[in-house]
């Protein structure tokens, strides 16, 4: 079996094609890194980069080697998952991965509803918007994401639901200048200064296409959002000291808008969330069925 420090530092490599930042990146010298690196090529047999004068490459053999790394990664992670359900006395735990645009309109609704029937059901919460979800979902750390899945072209290996249409709103304190305008369009908002979770390629697509599609939109678009977090309560908690504009669901701002601290802002033009469940074809436990059950029965697109 191969050295998990071996295996780290070939991926690492990969990653960053510099020796230099891939041990830093794993924190450790260039001289272990570099007999890392060696050590796989042994037990390869063969060369799996490339030096050149500009950093590094893998070569055939490495690229195959990567993909043998990451399927003996998942079927670790795996096993290590099932061991610790294996172990566990109790009801399994239900691991889920989301972005912060679900968490009260799905899962905080979802949860509430299945702890009232199963009140001994357990579950972690990850929320994040980047990649990792879906990510930690193949590798097997969660059961189920519910989150945009546009960033992957490859989703063969996993069960789909796509979710309702929701639209997006815009949120500012009361005095706002925004709210002083008859009519919003979606392209104001955004040259507003904004904060908002993580905008991956599907988000500045669609803010660029409002935006004009030029290369002055692009770059309106890059530079956005002036602040970005994935946690909602710190947005908004934000959007209510300054004048900054807040994009998400309904659900999220409705407390503030109770207290008259938030208000939304009437736009032209409307966006929608572009976001699906996933779960692996290979996994199946009560807790999980449960909630991909009354997931896809209570939103998913009919």
């Amino acid at each position: 079996m191969i050295d998990t420090k071996v295996a780290a530092a070939v991926r690492a490599l990969a990653r960053h094609r510099n020796f230099r930042a891939a041990a830093d990146a794993i924190g450790t010298s260039p001289a272990s890194f570099s007999r890392y690196i060696s050590q796989a090529e042994t037990y390869a047999g063969h060369a799996l980069f490339e030096r050149h004068a500009k950093g590094t490459s893998p070569t055939p053999a490495g690229h195959e080697f990567l993909t043998m790394l990451d399927a003996l990664l998942v079927a670790s992670t795996r096993f290590e998952t099932g061991v610790e359900r294996l172990r566990n006395s109790g009801p399994a735990i239900l691991n889920i991965g989301c972005g912060p645009l679900v968490t009260r309109t799905v899962i905080a609704p979802l949860l509430a509803q299945l702890l009232t029937e199963q009140p001994d059901l357990r579950a972690r919460v990850l929320v994040r918007a980047t990649k990792e979800p879906l990510e930690a979902l193949r590798s097997g750390q969660l059961d189920v994401a519910v989150c945009d899945l546009t960033h992957t072209p490859d989703l063969s290996d996993l069960d789909l639901q796509v979710l309702q249409k929701r639209p997006v709103s815009f949120w500012a304190r009361p005095a706002h200048p925004l709210h002083q305008v008859p009519k919003v369009g979606v392209a104001d908002v955004f040259r507003d200064r904004f904060i908002t979770a993580h905008l991956h390629r599907h988000w500045r697509a669609a803010i660029a296409n409002v935006l004009g599609g030029t290369e002055e939109a692009w770059k309106i678009t890059n530079n956005l959002p002036q602040v970005e977090c994935d946690d909602f309560a710190l947005m908004t908690e934000l959007a209510c000291r300054v004048d900054l504009v807040c994009g998400g669901m309904r659900e999220d701002f409705a407390q503030h808008q109770d207290l008259g601290l938030l208000m939304e802002i009437q736009t032209t033009e409307t966006l929608t969330w572009n976001i699906c469940a996933a779960r692996r074809k290979d996994t199946s436990f009560p807790a999980l069925d449960l909630f991909w059950g009354q997931l896809c029965a209570q939103f998913g697109m009919t």
